[in-house]
Order: structure tokens, then sequence, then C-alpha cells
């Protein structure tokens, strides 16, 4: 369902990239929390509309300049046989601009890869393996990409401190209501000075790379064909930014028994097999050039990538759901605990978690 307020805009943005609204189809596509997004069919092309949160992205013209900077790239790498993925790239308007703006709302146009699909959760082993390994293949091509044309796009995007500096403003704004609705994992996230402590740590040492920070098995298209990863989609956030986030990020999303707002937390369980599955492909995909404290650094990471993303859901609940998509009023309350009952699990099993990271004999004193 298209609401209403974005069907006028619809027409004059298609308008903009060239196409009369009179002979498009247009429908909406997959189930972003931020973006609303769109596939439209004209004739026997289609391409993807979307209508970027100006809430989320505070210069949404600078998402779509990091987008090209970083598709250009791969397109590079593709075209000299080094990247074996597709790169998606951005249409331009009628006035050659990568967006377009109305009345302070920007849309951009993408570049549809025919006969491919998503998928929401990981089915097998030799699935998990092509979904870390497109994601290693994605990270590993841009190691010589010069960081510095990237604009930040959401500053302190996993910056952990940031983050609980936000959620502390954030709780003394909240109202009365949800502070006790959610005063359990508010007392809980305050006694995790140690692990912060050990985040902060990190921080200082590791190298940065460009990452694509959004690391979900959805922002991959695999094709119909073959039933392997065609591309890496949603290139919103990709910044300058440390491996153990990327690889975290997967890592969360693809290794609950449970989806990530399931209030079910109590029958919550770790799939050990699919998390050594991605791990292998992970490590591989990056043909041995990681160096050792990157790879110890995966698994703080694994545990730091729940645990932010609770915070972040704690916040936008505590701030009256400001950021993410809800459904229901305690919709973010209930991502919030799903999220950091994901952390703890990983905590309760980090010899577990430590022995498939850190594979290498060498480095399996430092665990």
């Amino acid at each position: 369902m298209i609401p209403a307020q974005e069907k006028e805009a619809l027409s004059v943005v298609l308008e903009e990239f060239g196409y009369s609204p009179k002979n498009c189809s247009v429908m909406p596509l997959g189930n972003g929390l931020i973006n609303s997004t769109y596939l439209v069919k004209v004739n026997n092309e289609s391409f993807v509309l979307q209508h970027l949160n100006k809430h989320v992205f505070k210069s949404p013209e600078q998402v779509t300049n990091n987008a090209d900077y970083i598709s250009q790239h791969l397109k590079a790498k593709h075209d000299k046989n080094q990247y074996a993925l597709q790169p998606i790239w951005q249409h331009q308007t009628k006035s050659m601009q990568n967006h377009v703006n109305i009345n302070g709302e920007y849309w951009r146009s993408l570049h549809c890869i025919e006969n491919c699909y998503t998928i929401e959760t990981i089915e097998n082993n030799e699935q998990a393996k092509l979904v870390a390994n497109a994601f290693a293949q994605f990270t590993s091509a841009l190691t010589d990409f010069d960081s510095k044309l990237l604009v930040d796009i959401i500053p302190d995007f996993h910056n952990l401190s940031a983050r609980l500096t936000q959620f502390e403003s954030a709780l003394k704004q909240a109202s009365v209501e949800r502070q006790q609705q959610a005063a359990s994992i508010i007392g809980y996230i305050q006694s995790q000075q140690e692990f912060c402590t050990e985040v902060n740590n990190l921080n200082s040492v590791l190298p940065l790379r460009v990452t694509h920070n959004d690391t979900k098995i959805n922002n991959l298209l695999f094709s119909h064909s073959n039933h392997k990863p065609k591309a890496v989609i949603d290139l919103d956030t990709c910044m300058a930014g440390y491996l153990m986030h990327d690889f975290g990020d997967m890592i969360r999303s693809c290794c609950s028994s449970i989806a990530e707002d399931s209030a079910e937390i109590a029958s919550m369980s770790i799939n050990f097999n699919t998390l050594t599955a991605l791990t292998e492909a992970y490590l591989d995909g990056f043909s041995e050039t990681l160096s050792e404290i990157e790879q110890h650094s995966l698994i703080t990471g694994v545990k730091l990538m729940p645990f932010m993303l609770s915070i972040r859901f704690l916040t936008d609940f505590l701030n009256g759901d400001q950021y993410f998509k809800t459904q229901y009023p305690e919709h973010n309350l209930v991502r919030a605990k799903n999220q950091m009952q994901l952390y703890k699990l990983f905590c309760k099993h980090h010899k577990q978690l430590a022995e498939i990271i850190l594979r290498k004999p060498a480095l399996n004193a430092i665990a």
C-alpha cells in the first residue's frame, strides 16, 4: 500500500527521471526500517525508486554521492575481474543529478538487477558460506578505496560511547511510563561498564576500513539461476569503520533462532553451525590478509552489535519511536530486549565463540 502523500511525489519523481507516470507500475519493495522503497516497471524495464529518510540521513545528497563513489570503484574492479559481484548504480535525472529534491524530500533511482531475490533467514550451511564470502568480497574490494572521499553519513553510527550518551539523554527526557516499562533493561545496560571499556580500548588500536555497516542477509541479492549472491545492496551507511562491526552485524542477524523483533526471547538460541560456516567463509574471503588484532576483535564485534542495537532500539523507544518504523507501541522495547538477550547468550558462550573465530593455533594462545 502506497501512502497518499507518496503517490503524488512519485509522479513528480518519475517525470524527473524521464518517465511518464501513466506508463509506470509502482509497488512497495522490501521491508526496510528506514527508507521507503518502490519497484517501478515500465514496458520491459524495471528500476527502483527510493524516498530517503531525511530524519535519519540529515544530508541525503551525501548518501547518494557516497554511493556513486563506491559503485564506481566496484565497477572498475568488476571490469578487471577483481570483483565477482555485480555493482549497483544510481540513475541520473534529466538534469544529470543523482537525486531529486521535492520540497526538501529526497528521492533517487537505482539500477534493478533482474532475476534476483532476497532472503530473510539462512537455510543451510552452504548458503551461510555464500553470504559471508559475499560480504567479505565487498569489503576486500574496497581495501584500496580512499575512505577520505566518503562523508560520515551518520556520525558515530557504530560508536558505542556516543550511543550510550544518546541513551542517557533519552532516559532523562523519557516519560515516567516508558522508563518504568524499560526499567529492567535500563539497569542491565548501566551494569555493563567492563564490556564498554573493552570496546573503547579496541577502538583505539584497530585499523579503519571502508565498511558496509548493515550486513544483514537481506542486503544481498541472490540469482534465480544459480541461487548464489549476485550483489551487495544498500550502500547508505558505507563509511570508514572497523571490520568487527560488519562481521558482528552479520552474525547477529543470521545466527539467532528467532526474528529480531520476536518477544519469545526465552526460546532464543544461537545456531553455532551457521555461525561456524559464516566465520570460516568470511575469514577465507580475506585471503589471510587480516591482522591478528582484527581477527581477535571479531569476538568482541559479535557481542557488540546486538548490545549496541539494543541500546539504539531502547533509545528510540524512550524518545517516542522517532527513528525506527514500528507496528505497535512497545515494538522498539521488544526489539531492545530481544537483542540484549542475544548479547547475553554470546557472552555466555564466549569460549566457544573464541574457538570458532580464532582458528589459528598462534591466535588461540591469546583467547
